[in-house]
């Protein structure tokens, strides 16, 4: 098909937006908790290091399905806790944790609704008895659902009743809660407003909240629904249960004020704390109960001010009644969503639209101080004032942890020369996505050589400490031993030979080391230090070599491979009767298998690299000692080998390139080769052990993995079944070792910079140990407002200046606006680090930023007035050829355009009020088109204002959000808010817009981009993305029959043609900007797609008709895997649809999912059952290793 296009989407980062966070305790380990966090289309579970505090990341799933409720249930004798979901997927689900696959998998799932949100499907609440005996579901509106919980006997399985209606007409829920009623029945309470006595009302009317109590009479098992006597504030928001050791009841949060009600009725007041100075009445946002031992607790509330409240209270058992209620001002930090605290004393702070804290608690603060509130009988106007405490002056808090967010982001931009992502996201951030891993320089220091190679080596087998640091340098000929310690210095008795470079290090034996040098091999006991000598025929040399604890193999000048084995009794090197002669020419490089630890079996095979682009496999057996077993050829030479693990071959070539493949641990066969570019010069590979911490357990597990150095440095390493390979990032170095010491903490990597110095550095940036599955390091630089939109330099050399408008609503600066002189040159502000603005409702704050993004800070700001609000920016290039850019505003019911001309600083020229907001800014055939409205509109520069040359008003079109310059020749796709899109072209003999092709679906635009002359990307609100394009037909008569073609009647309301809808797809996520282009060296180019919710991604299309059926049939055959209607999918082990939620469905929610392949699925393929690949495989007529293959070169094409 002419018009035919199939997309591989892919998610490189997944929604950090966190709507729901519990903790709960999901593994035998009695000591330990875990968080999990519900983002959006996937969940993950966090748990902290029980040495260092920190948090680190177990698993991630995805769930096809968008998470509603979260919570946890406790079966009844059991020690782990189960994850109670509510989702769009119209089913309750019980999640338990698999701790052998570090997973969830279902162990039960009650349908109770249609798939899909309805303000009266039940889900959006999700309440559960303290006790685990019931849990109810809400709707939005009306509708009810009560499940009486238990487990059998005999299994241990959960069981759930029949649900109970529970449903009131015309009302709406605004907030569930459990009450503690201890062996009582189970009661629910929730606010709500019965809409229906106002819904014939013409009049504007406060409607009355009630406060409403289900009981579930467990006798009957039936649902008892009553109100409480008295209605409650207008303004209340949130309900508390308070625990049943204080009397039980309810708290109820309104403005400026909590109002408790007790078991009876009864009801107290206490009025919220205020800020000295403040006049502005406080909202509570957030809350958590912590329960202590001996059935003490307090509640810890949060303010719409970021303000922390506890909230303690002294009941009289004995009496049975509430002798006081005390609200206490506690510390200041970011305003949340919600708040959690672990048992071992820390609290999680799940920051609205920034990165999530972890604080530790140092103190618990005083119940009473000069801040407290107590409770009335009445409500009081009596207000307790107190200072604010935040950041570094916390009394009872300080942070310990961050887990970096993007949301919400607002836009974003792909510097091509570094393949950095810079997005405009969280609170007042711009973010800056590098691919790598951070590292931290622990020692750099000055050598007195040039060294071209170093090792690290021990001196005894059993010893944990790496002893010696070997540089050698083949340009002097010379070799330096240092001892590493508290100090490293130079070791004098070694009995190293010195005045050779060296080839190789290796301890062998139990303790006695080696140096293999050009002229032959030294053997040194560490003890004794006795030295032995081998020594090549006369006139022969050693090239290259390899070894482990027990073997070495070293490759001579003349092209022969000696082979020596330990001997155990006395650690002496026995060299084999036998040479092997390679006929493949020089020898470039040999590879040996290091030691197994659990046991001290051989290497069985080793693989000798030659100079007419060849490797060979040689047996290492008794059977057959030094047989080629199997020869392959390369696309260049081999400069370095190194295997890992027994059976993964690394490779490096002159070339540049990498590849890894697949020993047969019997056959020696080699198979499952992948490939990778990694920079312009040859790769040298060495082994490097990392620490990884994220099983949370205090105890770092190492990872064996590869450095390879080339253009630029690289680590690989297997992660969950994965290989990643991952450059690093702040370094540059020509050779590098592993390198363990427990004065610096662990695992380092010891290098050589290209400045000849002797560098020591770590993973991470120094202040966290580095996460192992993140692909991305994330740079933030604070800005002062909420950035909304950023254009930049397309110019070499200048495409990192970005100018970035931002926007907040609710404070007002304290900086004053910058003075605008029309005609000169704007003077340099000095950037004021904090500038803490003023909480004032209703008002805007607004400033330009001119931002330096490899710098990593501000050039230049500009401050506009108060209530001024910057809508869009662009940079337009004049018919003057003087290069301006443009700024639109609102201010206060009237619009302008700020031009300014581009220079070392920005020079103001003037300013243009307008009719309407001016959405969208884009330069235009030497003009200023500006999207307003549903006008399009043409502006030129004039002398004191800018002049409108042309307006076309659009009928079909509501309000114009996003437009995308086709091409030269006048044509444009323009964006609406609710009418889709269309296709439009200026016509210069009228000076006007004509659109000549429209949407035939309704969508509501968010971002639009161009793919090529006939055919854009665009996405909306509902989290779809679709491709667009005109028929080469259509736009070819456009193209000639301009004339006719621009007279062409309407249609249905809109224009006279319509384009072809060629794909489809639901993301889960809303679309906010697309970037054409690659994140790798050489790669294709692709769609790289960003979403509001934090999510980052590619659409990347394929190549061949071949590609697209093969991956098409593993998508299908994938989706039959995953169907939960399927028994196998229940059976815990693997993989599974967590959620009970159809694949295809969910990529399908508004619109038909259509030429697009879901490439998160298709990964998936890697975690299910060997089984089940090979029948996936056979139908796909191949192997796993060549599915798993395929789909490692599609993502590594574009991506990582």
């Amino acid at each position: 098909m002419e018009d035919s296009l199939f997309l591989y989407q892919l998610t490189l980062r997944r929604p950090s937006h966190t709507s729901n966070v519990v903790v709960g305790q999901f593994t035998p380990n009695k000591k330990v908790q875990e968080l999990i966090f519900a983002n959006g289309t996937n969940i993950e579970m966090y748990r902290p290091n029980q040495s260092s505090g920190k948090l680190h990341k177990i698993c991630q799933q995805d769930t096809w399905g968008e998470v509603q409720g979260l919570d946890i249930y406790r079966l009844s004798g059991s020690s782990e806790d189960l994850l109670v979901v509510t989702s769009d997927s119209g089913k309750l689900t019980f999640l338990k944790f698999d701790i052998v696959h570090s997973l969830f998998y279902p162990v039960l799932s009650e349908p109770h609704s249609k798939t899909g949100f309805r303000r009266t499907t039940p889900g959006d609440y999700l309440a559960i008895d303290p006790q685990n005996r019931a849990i109810m579901i809400s709707a939005i509106e009306r509708n009810k659902l009560v499940y009486k919980v238990s487990s059998s006997d005999q299994s241990s399985l959960i069981q759930v009743s029949a649900p109970l209606e529970a449903n009131s007409r015309k009302h709406i829920t605004f907030g569930l809660i459990a009450l503690d009623t201890g062996f009582e029945n189970p009661i629910f309470a929730s606010i709500e407003c019965n809409y229906g006595i106002y819904e014939n009302s013409s009049k504007d009317v406060d409607a009355e909240l009630l406060l409403v109590y289900y009981e579930f009479d467990q006798a009957l098992n039936h649902i008892v629904r009553r109100k409480s006597k008295v209605s409650i504030p207008g303004t209340s928001s949130k309900l508390i249960a308070v625990p049943n050791s204080a009397g039980g009841g309810v708290m109820i949060c309104s403005e400026s004020m909590l109002t408790y009600e007790a078991k009876d009725g009864d009801r107290k007041y206490i009025q919220i704390p205020r800020r000295n100075g403040e006049s502005t009445s406080a909202q509570i946002l957030s809350f958590v109960v912590h329960k202590m031992k001996k059935k003490k607790f307090f509640i810890l509330l949060q303010s719409n001010l970021g303000d922390l409240f506890k909230l303690t209270f002294q009941y009289n058992e004995e009496e049975e009644s509430m002798e006081s209620i005390n609200l206490t001002y506690f510390d200041t930090i970011p305003v949340c969503h919600s708040l959690s605290i672990l048992k071992a004393g820390f609290l999680l702070a799940n920051v609205a639209n920034s990165n999530k804290l972890y604080y530790q608690f140092e103190n618990l603060g005083e119940d009473v101080d000069d801040s407290t509130s107590r409770e009335t009988d009445e409500i009081s106007e009596v207000i307790s004032r107190y200072e604010v405490r935040k950041d570094e002056n916390l009394a009872n808090l300080s942070l310990v942890d961050s887990i970096e967010t993007l949301n919400p982001i607002i836009g974003s931009t792909l510097i091509d020369s570094t393949k950095q992502i810079v997005t405009l996201s969280s609170n007042s951030y711009l973010k800056t996505l590098t691919h790598g891993l951070p590292t931290s320089i622990v020692v750099s220091s000055p050598l007195p050589m040039h060294p071209t190679s170093i090792y690290t080596s021990k001196l005894e087998s059993d010893s944990k400490n790496d002893d010696y640091l070997v540089l050698s340098s083949t340009l002097s000929s010379t070799t330096l031993v240092l001892s590493i310690g508290e100090v490293v210095e130079e070791v004098s008795d070694s009995h190293f030979i010195a005045n050779q470079p060296t080839i190789s290090v290796q301890q062998i034996g139990k303790s006695s080391i080696i140096q293999i040098y050009p002229n032959g091999i030294r053997h040194v006991n560490s003890k004794s230090k006795e030295t032995t000598d081998w020594y090549p025929p006369a006139g022969i040399s050693i090239t290259s070599a390899s070894s482990n604890n027990e073997q070495v193999i070293v490759a001579l000048s003349n092209r022969e491979i000696c082979y020596f084995e330990v001997d155990p009794t006395d650690n002496q090197l026995i060299e084999y009767q036998d040479r092997l002669e390679m006929s493949g020419g020089i020898i470039t490089s040999v590879a040996l298998s290091a030691n197994k630890q659990l046991d001290s079996v051989k290497c069985s095979f080793a693989v000798v690299g030659c100079a007419d682009s060849t490797i060979s496999v040689i047996s290492l057996q008794p059977h057959n000692c030094l047989e080629i077993i199997t020869l392959q050829a390369l696309s260049s030479n081999c400069t370095s080998m190194i295997i890992l693990s027994g059976s993964e071959l690394h490779i490096g070539m002159e070339n540049g390139l990498y590849a890894r493949s697949r020993i047969d641990s019997r056959t020696g066969n080699l198979s499952d080769t992948r490939t990778r570019y990694l920079g312009n010069k040859p790769v040298e590979l060495s082994t490097i052990k990392l620490s990884d911490a994220g099983n949370g357990s205090g105890d770092e597990e190492s990872i064996t993995g590869v450095l390879a150095i080339s253009s630029k440095s690289w680590i690989g390493y297997n992660y969950h079944n994965n290989f990643k390979l991952t450059p690093l990032l702040n370094v540059n170095i020509n050779s590098g070792a592993s390198f363990f010491s427990e004065d610096i903490g662990g695992d380092a990597i010891v290098a050589i910079n290209k400045q000849d110095e002797l560098v020591i550095f770590t993973l991470g940036d120094g202040e966290s140990n580095v996460s192992m599955d993140e692909d991305f390091s994330i740079s933030s630089m604070k800005l002062r407002y909420t950035p909304k939109r950023m254009v930049r330099e397309e110019e070499a050399g200048s495409d990192q200046i970005l100018y970035v408008i931002g926007s907040q609503l609710g404070v007002e600066s304290n900086i004053p606006a910058t003075r605008l002189e029309v005609g000169k040159t704007i003077e340099s502000e000095i950037e004021v680090e904090d500038i803490d603005p003023t909480p004032t409702p209703g008002c805007w704050s607004s400033c330009l930023q001119i931002v330096d993004v490899f710098e990593q800070k501000v050039i230049q700001s500009i401050e506009f007035s108060t209530n001024e609000r910057a809508l869009a920016v662009a940079i337009v290039m004049f018919s003057d050829s003087n290069k301006s850019l443009v700024i639109g505003t609102s201010a206060e019911g009237k619009y302008y355009l700020y031009v300014f001309k581009l220079a070392k600083s920005l020079h103001f020229l003037h300013k243009t009020e307008v009719d309407f907001p001016p959405n969208v800014l884009l330069g235009f055939q030497g003009k200023l088109l500006v999207g307003m409205s549903n006008y399009l509109r043409l502006y030129d520069l004039g002398q004191r204002q800018l002049l409108r040359k042309a307006s076309t008003l659009i009928d079909q079109m509501k309000n114009i959000v996003s437009i995308s310059l086709q091409g030269k020749d006048g044509r444009l796709v323009v964006g609406d808010i609710a009418s889709s899109v269309s296709f439009v072209k200026f016509d210069v003999l009228e000076n006007k817009f004509f659109p000549f092709a429209d949407d035939i679906l309704r969508r509501q635009i968010t971002t639009i981009s161009k793919l090529d002359y006939n055919t854009v990307v665009g996405g909306d609100k509902l989290g779809n993305v679709f491709v667009s394009r005109v028929t080469s037909s259509l736009s070819k008569r456009v193209d000639e029959d301009w004339s006719v073609m621009k007279y062409q009647p309407s249609y249905l309301n809109g224009s006279a043609s319509r384009f072809q809808n060629i794909c489809e797809y639901h993301l889960g996520d809303i679309p906010t900007s697309f970037v054409n282009g690659c994140l790798n060296i050489g790669g294709v180019d692709s769609i790289i797609y960003t979403g509001l919710q934090g999510s980052l991604g590619l659409l990347l299309p394929f190549a061949t008709k071949q590609e697209i059926d093969f991956f098409t049939k593993l998508q299908f055959e994938l989706r039959e895997f995953f169907d939960y209607n399927f028994d196998e999918i229940n059976i815990k082990g693997g993989d599974s649809n967590i959620l009970s939620r159809d694949h295809k469905k969910f990529r399908s929610y508004y619109n038909p999912a259509r030429n697009v392949v879901d490439g998160d699925l298709i990964e998936r393929f890697v975690g299910i059952p060997q089984a089940i690949k090979v029948k996936i495989s056979n139908k796909l007529d191949g192997s796993p290793q060549e599915v798993e293959r395929k789909i490692a070169e599609l993502r590594n094409r574009s991506a990582f």
